[in-house]
């Protein structure tokens, strides 16, 4: 059993795996101001509610854009577990060539999830994970890495504009009924969901056409089965893409220096 951490802006999210398997996942929101001690204890209590002894994990691996929290999550997780967490960067093994100016600057996320397309996706390949932020990966053939795209996320936008405006609401974003909304949550709403999925579309094809060669898209994160349908080109959706990828990375790296 390998526990795996995502520290996310907005969210943590803990998967265990067997193998490329996700058995169960659940999640905490971040806050950057606890300590160890206090996601000691919230750790804990999350793996026992899903039936998790983190006792029995072979090891752990810890993914993070959130450098002040890196440490204590790790932290955490040891004293847990028992297991020094595996930390995520360009200085492991990942299967990837770096074709990119400052490989030390891509995000931890942004890794794991362009490890995963290149071990189980045709390539060339483009990454769309829909969290606070929209990061997409472009993965060529070979498994290089060679940059991407990296804009507002759907909600991030969402909160800018009604923060920003007099009259105009926060909303949660839903699937749209039709293309025009009517209304002015409707126009909101679709103009996120369809704006998004024609950034999408129009970026990949784009990237495809620079390539040369028939490109695969692969969209995960919460959103992505919501912008999916939207989108004109056909697009894989895998919930469980960065889990896979941190899966990956341990079983690569797992008798390497931490």
């Amino acid at each position: 059993m390998l526990l795996a951490v995502d520290i996310g802006n907005s969210n943590i999210c803990i998967g265990v795996l067997e193998g490329d398997e996700v058995c169960s996942t659940t999640r905490m929101v971040t806050r950057p101001r606890c300590t160890a001690d206090e996601y000691t204890a919230e750790l804990k209590f999350l793996l026992r509610r899903i039936g998790v002894d983190p006792t029995q994990a072979e090891g752990v691996i810890v993914c993070s854009v959130v450098p002040g929290l890196t440490r204590p999550l790790a932290d955490a997780c040891r004293r847990l577990s028992g297991k020094d967490a595996m930390l995520v960067s360009v200085r492991l093994d990942t299967g990837l060539t770096m074709d990119v100016d400052a490989p030390e600057r891509v995000g931890q996320d942004r890794i794991a999830d362009a490890a995963a397309a290149a071990a189980h996706y045709p390539l060339p390949c483009m990454t769309v994970d829909l969290g606070t932020a929209t990061t997409y990966n472009v993965i060529g053939e070979g498994g290089v890495f060679l940059g991407g795209f990296i804009v507002p996320g759907v909600q991030t936008s969402l909160r800018a504009i009604s923060a920003g405006t007099a009259q105009l609401p926060p909303i949660a974003p839903e699937s749209p009924a039709d293309l025009i909304g009517k209304n002015t949550v409707a126009c909101l709403n679709n103009g996120a969901m369809f704006g998004t999925a024609a950034q999408l579309d129009g970026l990949a094809d784009r990237v495809e056409k620079q390539l040369g060669k028939p490109l695969t898209v692969v969209a995960t994160g919460g959103l992505a089965p919501y912008i999916m349908p939207c989108c004109r080109r056909d697009v894989k959706y895998d919930a469980d893409l960065l889990f896979r990828g941190l899966a990956l990375l341990y079983r690569k790296n797992q008798k390497s220096p931490l």
